[in-house]
């Protein structure tokens, strides 16, 4: 097997104001594995949270690579004890598609689904001024759901009123990204049931967010920085109505499908966004969003460039053709699986 590593500065079209922060654009990882003859492909996008980068996940992967794997179930297990965050996302995923490949099926098949369909995503507006908010859910004349940034500010209000006016047709959910108290909540909550708003993601920070145990939304709570491994899902069932699974979070498809799972388990609801990321970030989350109740999957459309194969978003509905979930196969130069190498590039 060889394993190569690449870390990718990627440039968003315009930068993403968020509650606390503006990105103009983010380092991502790229993984290509050859084994047995045939070849596969990772990108994940990491935690920025968490102080993940291009160059973090990609020396972690090669603190993996110190103690090469033997086969693919080694592999696989070898994955699944690394800790959560992008570089055990990719791996993960590189997993998956070699495994499928070596059973001649698609990877999808693994997870027990007969096919992929699209799904309407939501389509992210960053924190901006009322009507220039306003104007980007225009530029967005597909879109059947938006996701607005807000920040906790007074103008939250004027913002929310702004893109409903705009955008009348859409469904609208707002994420605070740990922005907010519980006063602005309360106060925002007139303004949110007035506008037919009808998710609130991650409204307080993760730190404080036991203020929700005796507040009675009327408006479902989605939790994402308060969700970060499966031990807080109890927790978090206590507090929110809706699990927001990231694959970068969570450490990969194997994961994701596991606490999605328990999630529903608990009387969650699912959704599954993004850390950001090109289209070959999304093919694995894609396979999880199929079931799953909201999706918010959008991040390519943020970027300056896309990969290949790019998502498609037609009718406000993001979708892959199949050809992405096949493993193209080498020529006779394939490199014996006994041989594990590591190289990398840029970072």
């Amino acid at each position: 097997m060889l394993i190569s590593t690449f870390v990718e500065e990627v440039v968003f079209k315009q930068p993403l104001s968020i509650a606390g922060r503006t990105l103009v654009g983010q380092q991502v990882l790229r993984i290509s594995a050859r084994h047995r003859g045939w070849v596969a492909e990772a990108e994940a996008a990491g935690v920025f949270y968490r102080g993940e980068s291009g160059a973090t996940m990609q020396r972690q992967v090669h603190e993996w690579l110190a103690d090469p794997p033997g086969d693919l179930p080694d592999m696989w297990s070898r994955v699944q004890q690394m800790p959560p965050g992008g570089a055990r996302n990719a791996l993960d995923w590189i997993v998956w598609q070699l495994e499928a490949a070596q059973r001649g099926i698609p990877a999808y098949s693994l997870a027990h689904l007969p096919g992929l369909r699209a799904r309407t995503t939501m389509v992210t507006l960053g924190v901006a001024a009322a009507g220039h908010m306003a104007a980007m859910a225009l530029n967005y004349p597909f879109a059947r759901a938006l996701k607005l940034k807000l920040d906790g500010s007074a103008e939250d209000a004027e913002r929310v009123t702004a893109v409903r006016r705009a955008r009348p047709d859409v469904g609208l959910s707002v994420d605070a990204n740990e922005g907010w108290t519980i006063a602005h909540l309360d106060r925002m909550m007139g303004t949110l049931l007035e506008h037919r708003v009808e998710l609130i993601e991650q409204p307080l920070p993760a730190n404080s967010d036991a203020a929700l145990d005796h507040f009675s939304s009327p408006i479902r709570l989605a939790a994402d920085e308060s969700l970060q491994t499966q031990d807080e899902l109890e927790q978090v069932a206590q507090r929110y109505q809706v699990a927001n699974i990231k694959l970068d979070k969570y450490g990969g498809l194997t994961a994701a499908l596991t606490l999605a799972a328990s999630a529903r388990q608990l009387g969650l609801e699912v959704m599954v966004g993004c850390m950001g990321g090109r289209s070959m970030a999304l093919l694995p989350a894609f396979i999880a969003a199929q079931a799953a109740d909201l999706v918010d999957l959008d991040a390519p459309l943020l970027m300056a460039n896309d990969s290949a194969p790019s998502a498609s978003y037609v009718g406000g509905r993001i979708d892959f053709d199949p050809a992405a979930y096949a493993q193209p196969v080498l020529s006779s130069s394939s490199v014996s699986a006994s041989s594990v190498q590591a190289r990398h590039a840029g970072g």
